[in-house]
């Protein structure tokens, strides 16, 4: 059965990369700017220890880190393949959401 964390992990996921997306399509935006300096999104150190936690109340909790880079500078194609990576990344964590949703959907269908 479907628990109510269930949802919550690709739900973060999805909101994560999300987020990278938007940061990307910002530097690419600023990539011609003079001293501009990206900006990135981490979360996989914080992923990881919610993992090894087993508490999936800690997904909704955690930060997300937006960093900037200590060096200027864009690389446009760098950025685009980053962007392809994070649609791919939110389609995957879209399906799994589907598929866990249908499945709540036929045990209330069933009763």
């Amino acid at each position: 059965m479907i628990g109510e964390h269930d949802l919550a992990v690709p739900a973060k996921m999805m909101d994560i990369y999300a987020l990278k997306h938007k940061l990307v399509a910002h530097n690419l935006a600023n990539a011609n700017v003079d001293g501009f300096h990206k900006l990135s999104a981490s979360f996989e150190k914080e992923l990881d220890q919610i993992i090894n936690s087993k508490d999936p109340e800690q997904i909704s909790k955690a930060a997300i880190k937006i960093t900037t880079a200590a060096k200027a500078g864009v690389d446009a194609d760098a950025e685009v393949a980053v962007m392809s990576k994070n649609q791919v990344m939110f389609q995957a964590f879209s399906e799994i959401a589907t598929y866990r949703l249908r499945m709540l959907r036929t045990a209330i269908q069933a009763d």
